[in-house]
């Protein structure tokens, strides 16, 4: 009995291996086309992929240089506005001063006419 369970052992490994080697085979071949095709499909796509990467670098170092820019445009116009402030409360110095003076002037010679007339008249009365 053991020698018939053997033999149909031997028998069905037999079938298994003549069908195994050529599926086997089959299955290398289909692999190696696959890995031949994916190769040649994603080599363009891996080289514009390349191309962009290169381009968005390119970009973005547009981007900071033209922010560094702007930075120093922003600077530029802080400056000047802190420029024109200070011209500003100087003219609003010199303004108030000079308002200051002209009122000072004219009550200043408001009261010398008034003095001098005041005394030319009283001159003229004691001729």
């Amino acid at each position: 009995m053991n020698i018939i369970l053997s033999v149909i052992v031997a028998f069905f490994l037999l079938v298994i291996a003549v069908f195994l080697v050529p599926l086997l085979l089959e299955l290398k071949k289909t692999v190696i086309s696959l890995r031949n095709t994916t190769e040649n499909n994603l080599k363009p796509a891996l080289d514009e992929l390349q191309l962009t990467l290169k381009s968005m670098r390119s970009i973005s170092d547009n981007v900071n240089d033209i922010t560094s820019d702007v930075k120093g445009l922003t600077g530029s116009i802080t400056e000047v506005s802190s420029r024109i402030h200070g011209v500003n409360r100087l003219i609003d110095n010199l303004g108030s001063s000079a308002s200051v003076k002209a009122l000072s002037l004219k009550a200043g010679v408001t009261a010398g006419l008034t003095y001098l007339l005041t005394n030319l008249l009283r001159k003229g009365e004691r001729q």
